[in-house]
């Protein structure tokens, strides 16, 4: 624009949001169009009051959403195909065409199938729903293997999981502003939160305050009423102490304790086990349970419902019960095998030696959090810990304690998406329109009710739609004898298998220095006696006999998200015969490749932001300019690629191929295949019909479509629907309220699904027993990439949403420019470096070079390097994951336990990449 009066004027304004994982993101923004070009957006500032009493969530926006745009021809904006023209990541390309580019991906594809099946081709998951569901929908008629993306990007907080038996917890923003107390732990939402923080600073003045919890003071310490600062990784001996406390002064939520949690179960003490229903009577159920009723005696847990109506089972004594087979045994309820663990190892004063938290800072939080609706806010850090399912189990057991979960302003959040049911239903129907959507709905209902008649305890839609989840390890399973190598691979699996087959991981996982000095086997034989109990029958895949040929990445950044990077991926890489990047960039995984595919932006596309409870809006991200160049949107990029293989099997003779359960797939009906038979011709077609898919299943207001979204901008949700993210929030969705999880659990007594149908804190499983783990315990961080004097810490930067806008010039104008790490002034005098020096990070694993910002505010022996920078833009293209070992913890393959048990995105391990043992110097030249 010549002049600075001309940027505000504009041919036509549009809806837009972008559909990334800043999760949940979702603000509306209107975008400004002139001579087809967008000259710039903002935040609409339009969203509707829920609650008078309660604030509103305008104006949701941030400096990203606000400069995109700008990326829109950025630097590495790449609007054509390419082919590699030298050595793979030498940055060597030759611009071809469409056609050639279709015809030669096509014979790739249609090359692996033949000569090594169509489990061969693979991709890691991406939570990005515009790039994911046309990708799953390519995979899901070619046969290829996806790798679950909850564990590839180690947001699978497994210690909410162990306590729930659900990980996606979630309710809406504005219910922050409910809290009393705000307990920021391992998270730091000053820069992840930018849109909704504003919720924290309205509950202050609405009289909570804020407890930031952290090793280093971060920005979010800047509105708190309390900084708590505690070494690195010993959260869970924090928090244990906190749950001491309130046992000790007797302010524990006790009658809370009883209904919602373990803490009255039976345990006996000869063997630590909890005392079942086939001790008992020689028969029955394994995972039926008791408590003890004074006056009455054993009584049997309801698995039904959680509601004890006044009774007053015991949470302290022993005593004896007599076994089936004539034996007496002593029995104790879990809550006092608790205290006395607490007493002996977790009191103000114990802790203070491993956290360096004052005892009576301890006090203060457990007193207010105990007399308070505390909402701890939790983030995406403690599940990248090692030993972060221990901190997670802890967190959930301070809540438990102090009574703080189901009911408004109380619980913790990690993350969960669901919602709009009809992206799902017009992905699995079997032709168009409202009736094939209704059998859809149908079908499902009807698994279900069979489900609850096989086994009664599964007594609402949650529980069977959990049990449904888990496939053949569980009700599925017990119907189907086929066990070991007679099961066919699936076709989502845990990535473990493909971490440690293909890409090399065992070694590091099998290194005793980087491991818990309490494994009292290796990680490989963990790993075969995991796979010798069938506990991950049909997921262990891809074996290492199976190669993988061609890997798609399509929505994600394989090589900078990787733990270890270039090196871990240095070994898959030479197997795979074919690459294909799918992006509208260039980043470090792109120039790896063999084939660069253009992919559409956002505003060139239509999309959906990932819809949740946390806005719990239908936020339509329209397209209202053309594609930049040559570049197309992912549905067409995959219905090309797919008509591409038809052509080139038919030109070779190829009929079909077989699936690995041999179901047989023909070559030309692969693309009727993918558009139902030409119904879903374009995105247009697509969209629409998951909108109106979604108003049949009564998620979203009668009338919705794709043309009333581009009069609105977005849709608030009518209900929570099917989904089992959406089943597990145990909550209602109303039209006039904040969204609060677990209500159900706390008002009406629904049952949890857990092995023990109540929040479970003991886990008697043979190998938690063996660990020490049965119940939440401190163990210190191992000492990952080596002994050194440091701990590189992470987060999610304020700058980008992870890699994507940091080419943004805008974005770049608002820091120094490139990557850095942060550390202490102290440490930073002792090496001889002063602020903003080059300097080389370095441990067993590898190194990276990075300016360094020398700040006080950094704890002495932490070095923090924020997650998302680009490793195209360090030396020698190599970012801050090349130092991370990427360990697993082996107790995540444990299984045939209840709730232990694979299901898509939970229970499995994921790679730990916070607290990497590493030191500095200052760099050479």
């Amino acid at each position: 624009m010549s002049t600075y009066s001309e940027r505000f004027t504009w041919d036509a304004v549009h809806w837009g949001t972008h559909c990334v994982d800043c999760y949940p993101g979702g603000c509306p923004m209107r975008v400004f169009v002139k001579d087809g070009v967008v000259v710039r957006e903002e935040p609409s500032g339009t969203l509707p009051v829920i609650d008078p009493a309660v604030p509103d969530y305008n104006p949701m926006g941030c400096m990203q959403g606000a400069s995109w745009s700008r990326s829109l021809n950025g630097p590495d904006r790449v609007q054509y195909p390419m082919k590699r023209a030298g050595k793979r990541g030498e940055g060597k390309w030759e611009r071809i065409s469409w056609d050639r580019a279709l015809s030669e991906i096509g014979d790739a594809l249609v090359d692996a199938i033949e000569s090594h099946g169509p489990r061969s081709i693979v991709r890691e998951g991406t939570p990005e729903a515009v790039v994911g569901g046309p990708t799953a929908r390519f995979f899901g008629i070619v046969g290829g293997r996806t790798m679950d993306l909850n564990a590839v990007i180690s947001d699978f907080n497994s210690g909410v999981y162990a306590s729930f038996g659900k990980s996606h917890v979630e309710g809406s923003a504005d219910d922050w502003f409910h809290s009393e107390l705000l307990v920021i732990w391992n998270s730091n939402p000053v820069y992840t939160r930018i849109p909704f923080y504003h919720f924290f600073s309205e509950a202050r003045y609405n009289g909570a305050e804020i407890i930031n919890v952290s090793p280093d003071v971060n920005a979010s310490h800047t509105h708190a009423d309390y900084q708590v600062n505690l070494e690195g990784a010993t959260d869970a001996a924090f928090g244990l102490s906190l749950v001491q406390v309130m046992f000790a002064e007797d302010i524990a939520a006790w009658d809370f304790m009883r209904e919602q949690t373990d803490m009255p179960l039976l345990v006996r003490t000869d063997n630590y086990r909890y005392l079942r229903q086939v001790d008992v009577e020689g028969q029955g159920r394994e995972d039926q349970l008791y408590h003890w009723l004074p006056g009455k005696g054993l009584v049997a847990a309801d698995r039904a419902n959680l509601k004890l109506n006044g009774a007053k089972v015991a949470l302290e004594g022993r005593f004896e019960v007599r076994l089936h087979d004539g034996r007496t045994v002593s029995v104790e309820p879990v809550c006092a095998l608790l205290r006395r663990k607490l007493d002996e190892s977790y009191t103000p004063e114990k802790q203070q030696a491993i956290t360096g938290v004052h005892p009576e800072t301890v006090r203060m939080v457990a007193r207010k959090i105990a007399t308070r609706k505390t909402n701890i806010f939790l983030g995406m850090n403690a599940c990248k810990m090692y030993h972060g399912d221990l901190i997670e189990r802890t967190m959930c057991l301070v809540l438990a304690a102090s009574g703080n979960w189901g009911k408004r302003g109380t619980g913790l959040r990690t993350w969960a998406a669901g919602l709009l049911d009809g992206a799902q239903i017009a992905m699995n129907k079997r032709g168009p329109g409202a009736q094939a959507a209704e059998a859809v709905i149908a079908g499902r209902d009807g698994i279900l009710a069979k489900l609850k008649q096989f086994d009664p305890s599964l007594v609402n839609d949650e529980l069977a739609m959990w049990e449904l989840t888990k496939g053949r390890r569980g009700i599925l399973g017990m119907l189907d004898e086929r066990t070991g190598d007679d099961v066919p691979a699936e076709a989502n699996t845990p990535p473990v298998f493909w971490w440690y087959n293909q890409m090399g991981y065992g070694e590091r996982w099998n290194n005793p220095e980087w491991s818990d000095s309490s494994m009292v086997r290796t990680f490989d034989e963990y790993m075969a006696a995991a796979i010798k109990e069938g506990w991950w029958d049909g997921l262990d895949h891809p074996r290492k006999e199976e190669t993988p040929q061609v890997y798609i990445e399509c929505g994600g950044n394989m090589i900078r998200r990787t733990r270890g990077g270039k090196k871990a991926a240095a070994g898959l890489w030479s197997k795979l015969k074919t690459v294909i990047a799918i992006d509208f960039k260039l980043n470090i995984t792109s120039q790896n490749a063999d084939y660069f595919l253009p992919a559409a932006q956002h505003y060139e596309k239509i999309a959906f932001s990932i819809p949740g409870p946390f806005v719990a809006n239908l936020t339509l991200g329209d397209q209202v300019v053309a594609p930049a160049g040559e570049s197309r949107n992912e549905w067409e990029i995959f219905l090309a690629i797919l008509g591409s293989m038809a052509e080139r099997a038919k030109a070779r003779g190829l009929e079909s191929f077989a699936l690995p359960d041999g179901t047989q797939v023909r070559y030309d009906q692969l693309v009727a295949g993918y558009t139902m038979g030409g119904y879903y011709k374009d995105q247009e077609v697509v969209a629409d019909e998951q909108i109106r898919d979604s108003v049949l299943a009564g998620t979203l207001p009668e009338g919705t479509t794709l043309a009333s979204l581009r009069d609105s901008g977005f849709k608030r949700f009518t209900s929570m629907g099917m989904s089992p993210a959406m089943l597990g929030q145990t909550t209602d969705l109303k039209a006039d309220d904040v969204i609060t999880p677990f209500t159900g659990h706390v008002e009406r007594g629904d049952p949890f699904p857990t092995y023990c149908r109540r929040a479970q804190f003991y886990i008697d499983h043979e190998w938690f027993l063996e660990a020490g783990e049965e119940f939440p315990t401190y163990k210190p961080n191992p000492t990952m990439g080596g002994q050194y004097p440091l701990g590189m810490s992470s987060g999610h930067n304020r700058w980008s949403v992870h890699s994507m806008n940091h080419f943004n010039e805008v974005v770049l104008g608002t820091h120094r420019g490139s990557p850095n790490v942060m550390v202490n002034s102290r440490d930073a005098a002792a090496r001889g470096v002063k602020d903003d020096d080059l300097v080389r990070i370095f441990n067993d694993v590898s190194e990276f070079h990075a300016r360094v910002k020398v700040a006080p505010n950094v704890k002495p022996g932490q070095i923090i390097s924020y997650n998302g920078w680009e490793p195209l833009q360090y030396a020698n293209w190599s970012g801050a994951n090349e130092i991370e070992p990427g360990m697993v913890k082996w107790l995540a393959l444990s299984g045939g336990y209840g709730h232990l048990k694979y299901n898509a995105l939970n229970w499995q391990p994921a790679p730990a990449d916070r607290w990497v043992r590493c030191d500095f110097e200052l760099a050479e030249g």
